[in-house]
């Protein structure tokens, strides 16, 4: 199978789509880091619409900000100006706190920092978002380690990080995001630390969860294999949104 990117198209790509299929509304998003004569504006006005049941990539060149619109839709930095509804609610009124409570409960992270806990085992590890969210110690550690066994990592249960490969702290940290089903997973290069068996089946799973009809996916990848996971491909150059594109597969011989 061939994947190939068609030519860019507006939001609603083929054809137009009900507003209450927008699981994430970005409008007029501006973001600078700094101050006087050192800010650097990374986000220049970026819009977007990104729809429960797809997979959404961001591409582009390095520096672009597409891991800082990442962190924005994650509501984990703050924006200086601009819109931002996720899954129905506005990030920029919620206080702090219930910003924080929000995302525990509705969304996932994968990001290139694995930040696993050195003194919890991989099946703690994968508990956490879980235990956050109230389930049982005993449940949430099963579920871990079910969680564990779909990202291949099933006799690795019981290892500390340090005992682990980079490429196993990578499943580690994709497992806890997936193991509370989030509605909204976002992905900063999920694949960088994994091998082409491996980063094929952790973006089937990824995959599957954008499939279904109340949740979405964002992944920010550099990596070409991603590609033919992905529903639509947004382009960011010098921080905007410079086209974005619907992914086409085609069968070969």
């Amino acid at each position: 199978m061939t994947t190939t990117v068609g030519p860019s198209h507006s939001q609603e790509g083929s054809g137009a789509r009900e507003a209450s299929s927008i699981a994430v509304q970005v409008r007029g998003l501006v973001k600078s880091f700094g101050s006087g004569d050192t800010t650097v504006t990374v986000l220049k006005g970026i819009d977007l619409d990104v729809y429960f049941g797809e997979l959404l990539l961001l591409v582009g060149e390095s520096g672009g900000g597409k891991t800082t619109l990442l962190s924005a839709i994650a509501g984990i930095l703050d924006i200086d100006a601009g819109d931002l509804d996720v899954l129905g609610a506005s990030l920029i009124k919620m206080s702090p706190g219930t910003r924080t409570r929000f995302r525990g409960q509705t969304m996932g992270f994968i990001y290139q920092q694995f930040n696993l806990l050195p003194a919890l085992t991989a099946a703690e590890n994968v508990a956490i978002p879980l235990l956050i969210q109230g389930t049982g110690k005993k449940e949430a550690i099963s579920r871990g380690r079910l969680m564990l066994e779909r990202v291949g990592l099933g006799d690795r249960t019981e290892f500390l990080p340090r005992n682990l490969s980079g490429g196993q702290q990578q499943r580690v940290a994709i497992a806890r995001a997936l193991v509370n089903e989030p509605q909204l997973l976002v992905c900063d290069e999920p694949t960088a630390a994994l091998d082409g068996p491996n980063g094929q089946k952790i973006m089937e799973l990824i995959r599957d969860v954008g499939r279904a009809p109340d949740r979405c996916v964002i992944v920010v990848t550099h990596d070409s294999r991603v590609f033919q996971f992905g529903d639509r491909m947004a382009e960011l150059t010098d921080g905007r949104i410079v086209g974005i594109h619907p992914i086409q597969r085609e069968a070969t011989a």
